[in-house]
């Protein structure tokens, strides 16, 4: 009785987790998925500092609790991260810049 439940159980999970890849892959839009996965990301990020420097060393402009800064590989010239307050800010790759975490 006990083992059946278990494997009644196990089946379910299975369909369930299933049913949640097939939905999230071919129901979400566009959209839909970049809002989930930045709001997965901001429970899951880091709490870093950003902190852009002028030429002379002195500090421009310091930003904190940004969960992310992406960079890109693919030959643009600027990085970019949301705020607390969700404004996005573009840094581009000529000032520059340190990220630490807090």
């Amino acid at each position: 009785m006990f083992r059946k439940s278990r494997i009644i159980m196990a089946v379910a999970l299975l369909l369930l987790i299933f049913g949640l890849f097939i939905y999230f892959k071919y129901f979400f839009s566009y959209e839909q998925r970049n809002i989930t996965l930045r709001k997965i990301e901001t429970i899951t990020g880091q709490n870093l500092t950003v902190t852009v420097f002028g030429y002379d060393g002195r500090i421009i402009k310091r930003w904190t609790n940004v969960k992310k800064i992406t960079s890109f590989q693919d030959g643009r010239n600027y990085s970019f991260f949301y705020t607390k307050d969700g404004k996005y800010v573009q840094i581009p790759d000529s000032v520059w810049y340190i990220a630490e975490e807090e």
